[in-house]
């Protein structure tokens, strides 16, 4: 192997770990990473009068019929598992040198900002559900069928998004690429 395929397979090696570290340390820290979106749940729900909600941990809960009842943001719920496929994706990518650090990059943050934003969209109609089917019926249908379109529709739109930005080529003024 020549010194410039070598660099090569080993910069395309460290993007790959460095993605793969920061999904083991996603993996590592999701109760973390749970609370922060129980957090910002509460404070969404709170700021836009859907519901007095607070968070305990990973937990939302808020007041209904006279009880507070609320759900946990499990590991399988939180938005950490849905980061880590962007992650190892965008820093394997910079690593083969096939797209550039600041398209990557750029990339990374429209997937983990839309990711985040999903998610809480989500966890918010779990809230509007159960205050309006209450809590039992609420949740079984916002966590198994309108959570399931909202992650879905959310996921292809960002799945979209980020091979869009990922794969776009440059314009060379008043041409179009590749076309001479």
């Amino acid at each position: 192997m020549t010194g410039s395929r070598r660099g090569s397979w080993l910069r395309a090696g460290a993007g790959g770990l460095i993605g793969v570290a920061a999904a083991v340390a996603m993996l590592w820290r999701w109760h973390d990473i749970a609370s922060a979106e129980a957090w910002l749940n509460a404070h969404l729900v709170n700021a836009v009068g859907l519901a007095d909600t607070k968070s305990i941990g990973a937990a939302v809960i808020f007041p209904l019929d006279e009880r507070w009842v609320g759900f946990m943001v499990s590991s399988g719920c939180s938005v950490a598992m849905l980061l880590i496929p962007p992650i190892v994706l965008a820093s394997t990518l910079i690593g083969f040198r096939r797209i550039s650090l600041t398209r990557g990059l750029n990339a990374l943050a429209m997937a983990v900002v839309l990711l985040v934003t999903v998610n809480q969209l989500r966890l918010g109609a779990v809230v509007v559900s159960m205050q309006t089917w209450g809590f039992k019926l609420g949740y079984e249908r916002s966590h198994v069928l309108i959570g399931s379109v909202i992650t879905t529709a959310g996921l292809i739109a960002v799945t979209i998004l980020f091979v869009v930005l990922v794969s776009r080529t440059k314009r060379i003024s008043g041409t179009v690429a590749g076309v001479h």
